[in-house]
This record gives structure tokens, C-alpha cells and sequence, in this order.
């Protein structure tokens, strides 16, 4: 092969890389130290394609426990959708994105079961400028540790960023109730200062 033909070749191969390394990095959204697991993915997420958005998506785990059955935080964890949509989300949007996301994340198919799919109830409860707060329950299935129906309660802090015409979205899990102690660290997290922007 030519000299020119293989200069051609390496160049194109590191702008490839470049360019998709800049599109899979992206900054923390949730003040978390790094204790606490962390996953981040593009949307369409690869296991949820069916949820038509466009962004990131950053997951974050406690430092132990979450696939325990017995431990304080077992399927307790937070995450956050910053995505390019330019309206109000509401409360059935949200209702069929997170059946969408834990039927993918179960890998359901059409022929599964009604014991394996996914089904959410979740309500407005506050608005205060440009965040909506919902709250409400997720019944799903849990293959990573129980292989049986599993509820999730979940809490939903929706901010529209109309400068930037996005929407991030923080969501906080777990089957424990909203008085249970391991609410007192998920109502503490964050997400980062100028959220907005990044």
C-alpha cells in the first residue's frame, strides 16, 4: 500500500476516534463522590431503544449493596437524563419512558409474560420555577439478583432549561418507602451547579 494511501487511513481512523470519544465524554451531572458507582450512555440507550431522545444518560450506584437483597440499599440508586427536549415533560411521558427503560433493561419481548414487564404510576406533586416534581411506584422485574417482581419507589425532579432548550431529569429508586432511612441520602443528592449548561 502507498505511503500517501496510509497517511490518508491513519488520519481519517484518529478523527473517527476523536470525534466519537467527544461525543461519549461527558462531564458528572450528580454531586456524587466517586465512591458511588458510576455508568454513562448515549441515548438511544442501546437496551431502551424505543425511548426516541436525545442525550446522555448518567447512572450512579452506592458504594455497596445494591444487588444485595438484604442490604439497606438494594436497588437503591439514582440517576439523570439530560436531553434535548424543548417542552415540559409530563407525568404520562414519564410513566412510559420508565416502563420503556426497565422493559429494556429486562430485556422484555412482546411473547414475556405480564409477570416480566413493566408498569408505572406516577403523579405531578410540586412545581417551583423551572423544576416539576413528580413522585410515584415502578413495578418491574429484577434479574440481576431476585429473578422475581420487584417495586420501585421512585421520586422525579423534571428542570427545563429553556436557554439551552433541554430537559435533565433526576431520578431517585428504591423498593425501601419514602420514610425509610435511605431516603435521608437519596433526598440529599444533587445534581451539579449549572446543570443547565453543561
Amino acid at each position: 500500500m502507498k505511503p500517501k494511501i496510509i497517511a490518508v487511513i491513519l488520519i481519517l481512523l484518529f478523527c473517527s476516534l476523536s470525534i466519537f470519544s467527544q461525543e461519549t465524554e461527558t462531564k458528572n451531572l450528580i454531586q456524587l463522590d466517586d465512591s458511588w458507582g458510576q455508568e454513562i450512555f448515549p441515548f438511544p440507550i442501546p437496551f431502551a431503544k424505543s425511548i426516541h431522545y436525545t442525550g446522555t444518560a448518567e447512572v450512579r450506584f452506592p458504594p455497596k449493596g445494591w444487588r444485595t437483597p438484604q442490604h439497606t440499599f438494594f436497588w437503591s440508586y439514582t440517576y439523570v437524563w439530560s436531553i434535548s427536549f424543548n417542552e415540559k415533560i409530563t407525568a404520562k411521558q414519564l410513566k412510559q419512558d420508565l416502563e420503556k427503560y426497565f422493559d429494556g433493561l429486562n430485556n422484555v419481548r412482546k411473547d414475556h409474560t405480564l409477570n416480566q414487564k413493566a408498569s408505572a404510576t406516577i403523579q405531578k406533586i410540586n412545581k417551583k420555577n423551572i423544576t416539576t416534581f413528580f413522585q410515584g411506584k415502578v413495578i418491574t422485574y429484577d434479574r440481576f439478583a431476585t429473578n422475581k417482581r420487584l417495586v420501585l419507589n421512585v421520586k422525579i425532579e423534571s428542570h427545563f432549561c429553556k436557554k439551552t432548550q433541554k430537559t435533565v431529569i433526576l431520578f431517585k429508586f428504591s423498593p425501601k418507602e419514602f420514610k425509610h432511612k435511605v431516603w435521608h441520602t437519596l433526598d440529599k443528592i444533587e445534581l451539579i451547579n449549572g446543570f443547565c449548561e453543561s
